[in-house]
């Protein structure tokens, strides 16, 4: 989402980044920012999208990509460990 329909949600809940901010302990400045950037502390990406009745991913894209990456990286190393057991395997005896 961008960050204007962030900020409609937000109106519509009657709730605002002030309001985020002083729930969470943090500065309005730090919510504002994590709405206008659409990445930063995800535990204020989280609280705007749990504000607003919505997911993550779907307030902030940035977040599904980054999920996708640290999934893929994952596998990877999932995938090379099993090469290198097997490997490791076939030099010990």
């Amino acid at each position: 989402m961008d960050s204007e329909k962030i900020y409609q949600e937000l109106n519509q809940k009657g709730l605002n980044a002030s309001i985020i901010a002083e729930a969470m302990g943090v500065l309005p400045q730090s919510v504002a920012v994590v709405i206008r950037m659409g990445k930063g502390s995800k535990r204020i990406a989280s609280a705007i999208a749990t504000a607003i009745d919505k997911s993550l991913e779907e307030v902030f894209p940035f977040y599904k990509e980054k999920n996708k990456k640290i999934e893929w990286r994952k596998m990877q190393a999932i995938n090379l460990k099993e090469i290198l057991n097997k490997d490791h395997c076939k030099n010990v005896k």
